[in-house]
């Protein structure tokens, strides 16, 4: 259980044009995002980390809180790179992904993150619904405007970024992300280490790199996150 006031994340997310998948392969995108969340918490060891298990409601959507909020955007990418190499026929699989960083309110004894609340919770809820509206991919909220406004552009430049990816260079930051050398990739995907390393420069590795680093470092100053909270 966490003390009241901790700063957690609360990752919420919704399958793009979800309505257009058939029963049977709506199945296999459900069962695949848990087992996809569930290899990345190990990969992040993130298991002790999580306050209410990741949770797919109303078909499509899903949701998990983390009390190392810093791991969040991490997660989030690795996310979202994962749902896009879901198979041959479904590699346009995307998902918008909203991130709130707040405190949390309430924990419900079921444990049923439908019945949580708090700053976190609503951060992430409203800005995904604007994010549908805005045709953005990923998103990070705090109760700091300023901070907000960072985050919206740095989150579209990574949209941006992202969005002119192949799989190939999906595959390859993936692993890089996940804590393989370039030597390590080369090995596991049969390619010649300068592929690999050619690959990750166009595909702008580098910045991404930035990006999600600059964010974990924000997280030594925790009170910025808390200003305007309630």
């Amino acid at each position: 259980m966490i003390n009241e006031g901790s700063l957690c994340a609360v990752i919420t997310g919704d399958l793009v044009s979800s309505s257009e998948l058939g029963y049977q392969r709506r199945g296999s995108v459900i069962s695949y995002l848990h087992s996809s969340f569930g290899s990345i918490a190990e990969q992040l060891q993130l298991n002790d980390a999580v306050l209410l298990p990741f949770d797919i409601y109303r078909g499509d959507s899903f949701q998990v809180v983390l009390t190392c909020p810093e791991r969040a955007l991490l997660a989030s990418v690795l996310l979202s790179i994962k749902l896009s190499l879901f198979g041959e026929e479904t590699n346009d699989l995307a998902a918008r992904i909203s991130i709130g960083i707040g405190t949390i309110g309430h924990i419900p004894d079921s444990g049923n993150v439908g019945e949580a609340d708090g700053m976190a919770f609503r951060l992430s809820g409203r800005s995904l619904d604007m994010m549908k509206e805005r045709d953005q991919g990923l998103l990070v909220t705090t109760p700091d405007a300023v901070l907000n406004l960072m985050f919206e552009s740095q989150c579209a430049f990574f949209d941006l970024i992202s969005g002119r990816w192949t799989d190939i260079q999906k595959e390859f930051i993936f692993e890089k992300l996940s804590g393989l050398t370039q030597e390590g990739i080369a090995l596991k995907k049969g390619r010649s280490q300068s592929t690999v390393s050619q690959s990750l420069s166009s595909a702008g590795f580098d910045t991404v790199k930035k990006f999600l680093s600059n964010y974990e470092e924000l997280f030594k100053h925790p009170g910025i996150f808390v200003e305007g909270d309630e």
